[in-house]
């Protein structure tokens, strides 16, 4: 009769490393997971910022341009005025 209680034991831990194993895997897969979403995040937030420093600095070339065609009419319709261009 000891030799079944031993095998229930055996068959117990072999049955409770099998569960951590497969548990450990589990934990694994979970973990590659995160890192791979955390470093999409941080591509996307690069990204993001790239845009916004583009967006930026396309809004500061039109209001550049914008000023230089209005100083460009503000001169043609001083020189049409004083008659420049007889």
């Amino acid at each position: 009769m000891s030799a079944e209680p031993v095998t229930e034991y055996e068959a117990l831990v072999a049955d409770l490393r099998q569960e951590i194993a497969r548990l450990q895997s589990e934990l694994d897969e979970a973990t590659k997971q995160g890192v791979r979403a955390a470093e999409y995040g941080l591509a996307v937030l690069e990204e993001k910022n790239q845009l916004q420093q583009h967006c930026e600095s396309l809004e500061s070339l039109y209001d550049t341009s914008k000023h230089e065609l209005q100083c460009t009419k503000n001169v043609s319709m001083t020189c049409f005025a004083t008659n420049c261009f007889d």
